[in-house]
């Protein structure tokens, strides 16, 4: 029988320990205050957070049709495959009800169609997951030359739009714009980062020449991280029309480490900072505002600070 993934985390497992201590990591709930001391398979996760979503077929033309609007012509086939996968679940629901699937063993295929329903985006966002191993490892601002590689920088900047895109807050967020308009569904949530991630980092690949600061912090305090691991530290910036028009994800990697991806026409490819106690907690800061429900750090005392 195949397991059932209950547990769906929006915030990646192995990420956290680099806050933790024996897999036990503080964390803050952003609304009260209060602090917690919890393992890191049970925090920023949601039951079947990630499950599919029984599609009609009016709603699956809709989302084709956001598929092109929302991507370009060298991500859309990659999209097109994720739409596949995700619709596959209600596909076959369909073909149940109308009998066409009554010559199979109906045990059988009510087992292997909950697995379909609760494990497949769950088990694509653990593949992206590996996209970023090497580069929560970044110790130093040589790890960063792996970036070099055109390959490897697609990759990683697949991993860091997902990260971004997947997480309760950004569900939260996209959620009002979605019941603007009659003809959306609040079942795409959870299919929007797989039409916008990709062309995220398609741009950040090839659009511009990205460059990639180091904020190594020697300092007394801590980076922080949040349920919101990644944010746009630019997204204040907007033009006259109302859009965000700068991008500068920050990702905290360790309470010592973090990094900016600034996306903007330059040759400089890295740029390594020393960073300073202000510009610490300028960035925690940040961090706390885009929180949805908790922020983490590798101390109790640094929670009880904040």
């Amino acid at each position: 029988m195949t397991q059932i993934k209950k547990k769906q985390h929006y915030v990646w497992k192995k990420y956290l320990m680099s806050w933790s201590n024996k897999n036990q990591i503080f964390a803050s709930f952003k609304s009260s205050r209060k602090i917690i001391k919890t393992n890191i398979e049970g925090i920023a996760q949601e039951r079947f957070f990630y499950a599919l979503e029984d599609f009609t077929e009016e709603e699956e033309i809709i989302l084709k049709e956001i598929i092109t609007l929302g991507s370009n012509d060298i991500v859309r086939p990659l999209v097109m495959e994720f739409y596949h996968m995700i619709t596959s679940y209600s596909k076959i629901s369909r073909a149940m009800k109308n009998n066409d699937l009554s010559t199979i063993n109906s045990a059988e295929l009510d087992e292997n169609l909950a697995s379909l329903k609760a494990n497949t985006m769950e088990d694509m966002h653990t593949s992206f997951e590996k996209f970023g191993e090497k580069l929560i490892e970044v110790r130093k601002i040589e790890d960063l030359e792996f970036l070099d590689d055109e390959r490897e920088l697609l990759t990683a900047m697949i991993y860091v739009s997902f990260q971004y895109l997947r997480t309760k807050n950004m569900r939260e967020i996209i959620k009002p714009i979605i019941t603007k308009y009659p003809y959306l569904s609040n079942k795409f949530l959870n299919f929007f980062p797989f039409i916008y991630a990709p062309g995220i980092a398609d741009s950040l690949t090839y659009g511009k020449k990205t460059k990639l600061i180091f904020f190594d912090n020697k300092t007394e305090i801590d980076f922080i991280t949040t349920d919101q691991p990644i944010i746009n530290a630019k997204k204040h910036i907007v033009s006259d029309t109302g859009i965000v028009s700068q991008l500068d994800y920050y990702y905290p990697i360790t309470p010592k480490i973090a990094i900016i991806i600034h996306y903007q026409e330059q040759e400089e490819k890295r740029k390594y900072v020393l960073i300073e106690k202000q510009q610490v907690n300028y960035y925690n800061d940040l961090m706390i505002s885009n929180a949805k429900e908790f922020v983490f750090s590798s101390t109790e005392e640094q929670l009880i600070s904040l």
